[in-house]
């Protein structure tokens, strides 16, 4: 082989795991078309997780590409863009009229924003924390939600979901290409030890999960976009009091 042109080629075992989550986001707008959104939600959940395990699996087996990452990128357009802005505008935001198509774009457009910001700052951005909202936590929100309405036993949810959707279309959308701060968790330690109550606080965390997953997940996850909100404007607020003692200090 001559060492001018090297081979080229993809490392397979990665990929896969992205080509399944960019299925599952697929599979989701089918489902979505055929008015089984209870399903759709789910899939994009799986889709989740799929998208989770490509970049560990990289990392683990050191097959981490650049032409991985362009494809995770892509591939959470779909999932994580797309999907839920159909599900969410065909289950519910259709009476809206223009409002309601216009707020699912706006939701997918920030969206394929936020992952080609992103792409650009990832070798200089903070390990500890996102800036703007991430994207399958965005979707995470809408599936949710949709989740829970089209479900029973919350009938004061089910009446104002639509409201609310109407609503985190566009703030998520906002959201995800803002400066707002939020958790990465990505410096946490899988592989060292952890306190013992710890262990019982996942254990209590997958029990609550299973009385009733899409109330729950929709909690947890509007529970992460409010402390990632509030972090940020108390931040705010303590750069500025810096800055007026700094000011009456001179």
């Amino acid at each position: 082989m001559n060492p001018r042109y090297p081979r080229r080629g993809v490392y397979v075992l990665p990929n896969l795991f992205t080509t399944a989550s960019l299925f599952a986001g697929f599979y989701s707008i089918i489902a979505s078309i055929n008015g089984h959104y209870r399903v759709a939600a789910i899939v994009i959940f799986i889709a989740m997780i799929l998208d989770g395990l490509d970049g560990r699996v990289a990392r683990m087996t050191h097959t981490e590409s650049a032409f991985g990452a362009e494809y995770d990128s892509l591939a959470d357009v779909i999932a994580f863009g797309m999907a839920p802005a159909i599900l969410v505008f065909l289950w519910g935001l259709q009476d809206f009229g223009k409002f309601g198509w216009l707020g699912a774009f706006i939701y997918t457009a920030c969206g394929a924003l936020r992952l080609a910001r992103f792409n650009t700052q990832v070798h200089s951005a903070s390990k500890r924390y996102f800036q703007g909202l991430p994207i399958p936590t965005a979707a995470a929100v809408l599936a949710s939600l949709v989740w829970v309405a089209v479900g029973e036993g919350y009938p004061w949810l089910t009446q104002i979901s639509e409201y609310l959707a109407l609503g985190l279309v566009y703030a998520l959308g906002l959201l995800m290409v803002s400066n707002v701060r939020f958790r990465s968790f990505k410096d946490f330690d899988l592989h060292g030890r952890v306190p013992f109550a710890l262990a019982i606080f996942v254990v209590l965390v997958v029990a609550l999960v299973a009385v009733h997953p899409p109330l729950v997940l929709f909690i947890a996850v509007i529970s992460y976009v409010v402390v990632g909100l509030l972090l940020t404007l108390w931040q705010i607020r303590s750069h500025r009091i810096q800055r007026r003692r700094g000011g009456l200090g001179h």
